[in-house]
């Protein structure tokens, strides 16, 4: 049986957690729980209220807080939760365009044992209001990454994904911050899970405020020495 935990983590994006949900939920007919992560924290009380009362309206919803910090820590909070076959990690602020995830559901179908990856940098794919010094660094970067892997895939860092429930389950990772996303790739390619990709669209977000940082570029190479 083929169906999904999608894990959502959320500081304050309420408005477009509810746009996100209300597009995937319509994706086909595979059964679906929504893992929404929220930090005890950072997660303003009105957004919480927000969230609890939301959940209680809908069966496949639900709220858990998440028990390190930061996104990897949110993310590792929802794979402990996630009970499905497969695992979709997805953004709560529109920068993950949700309608994107139909090619990589149909994709993962047909491969359900791969890793699903979506490409802002494959043909197809779509970066918007991305300054162009920004957007420079990011394809080097990337280009970099894929140079030193060896690996045909040219977007390392974008957290948009389907994993098969054991290339994520079966792994410990370290890291929190950013670069969880870096690890949690790297870990499953080097004990065997292929990659395949799909052209994806890339955003700014439409609430909240973003969370990275230059020092979490660092760590990305932290990560890629640690476990290469």
């Amino acid at each position: 049986m083929y169906d999904l935990s999608i894990i959502i983590p959320i500081i304050d994006e309420f408005d477009s957690l509810k746009k996100t949900y209300n597009i995937v939920n319509s994706i086909g007919r595979d059964k679906k729980e929504f893992l929404v992560i929220m930090s005890k924290k950072k997660t303003p009380k009105i957004i919480k209220k927000k969230l609890n009362k939301l959940s209680s309206k809908l069966n496949n919803l639900k709220i858990y807080y998440q028990k390190a910090p930061f996104v990897g820590g949110a993310i590792k909070t929802g794979i402990k939760k996630a009970s499905k076959s497969h695992i979709v990690i997805m953004a709560s602020d529109m920068e993950t365009n949700p309608y994107d995830l139909k090619k990589m559901i149909l994709l993962s179908k047909k491969n359900p044992n791969k890793i699903i990856c979506a490409d802002r940098w494959k043909k197809g794919g779509k970066i918007y209001k991305y300054g162009k010094l920004k957007k420079l660094m990011n394809f080097i970067f990337q280009k970099t990454l894929s140079f030193i892997l060896k690996v045909n895939l040219s977007d390392f860092t974008f957290a948009y994904r389907i994993y098969p429930k054991n290339a994520l389950k079966k792994f410990k990772f370290k890291e929190n911050r950013f670069s969880f996303a870096l690890e949690m790739l790297l870990k499953p390619m080097k004990h065997g899970y292929k990659i395949l990709s799909t052209p994806a669209t890339w955003s700014p977000r439409t609430e909240g405020k973003s969370q990275i940082t230059f020092l979490d570029y660092l760590h990305y190479f932290k990560v890629l020495y640690r476990i290469k």
